[in-house]
């Protein structure tokens, strides 16, 4: 299980400050899977980060417990669940797609050029089935969560809908959107689709 919190430091300064960083402190807190014990520190684990501005591998703090013998790692804001890729790079090379209207071509060549990260035409087409699957369901939760109303009816147009949603989120701060999405209902930009949709990664 991940928990994703605010490390108030950029991805920079939290590598450099490696184990050193002020962690969550977790060991006061009831199992959130078996609420039978009080978690253990348990090491840390390293993890590639690819986001606006940093690359590279940062530790990740890990807590195990005692009861039912699960983990549970803090997982830093700019991050996305599951992803190599952090937050800024993913809603970057979106909004390259969406907000400008740019070609899937121009998308990728531009975000290498602009933001220094490499994308590739399959990972774009990946992040956008992800991310056009899931977002009548993102609309929703951000409405809830952050006590919006809903943004204009655009019809079918999905790349207008999508276009909408990520200014939305970059208005609100798109880390704290993931977190607070993730902490509500454990959904993210990315989440997998139901296979009903017809899309496997």
């Amino acid at each position: 299980m991940q928990i994703v919190f605010s490390p108030e430091v950029d991805a920079g300064e939290y590598q450099r400050q490696g184990k050193d960083f002020n962690f969550p402190d977790l060991t006061k807190t009831l199992c959130p899977l078996c609420h039978a014990e009080h978690l253990k520190k348990h090491g840390y684990y390293k993890r590639y980060l690819i986001i606006i501005g940093f690359m590279g591998l940062i530790l990740i703090r890990r807590y195990k417990c005692q009861a039912c013998g699960r983990t549970v790692s803090l997982l830093p804001s700019f991050a996305h669940p599951g992803r190599t890729y952090g937050i800024t790079s993913i809603i970057g090379v979106l909004m390259l797609y969406y907000a400008e209207c740019r070609c899937v071509m121009d998308s990728v060549r531009i975000c290498k050029a602009r933001h220094s990260v490499d994308c590739s035409r399959q990972l774009l087409r990946h992040f956008r089935k992800r991310f056009e699957g899931n977002l009548p369901a993102l609309v929703d939760c951000t409405n809830t969560v952050f006590s919006l109303r809903g943004p204009p009816d655009t019809g079918e147009d999905i790349k207008k809908r999508g276009k909408q949603y990520l200014k939305c989120a970059q208005r609100l701060n798109p880390e704290d959107v993931s977190k607070k999405l993730f902490e509500r209902s454990r959904m993210t930009y990315l989440s997998p689709l139901p296979s009903s949709q017809g899309y496997h990664p």
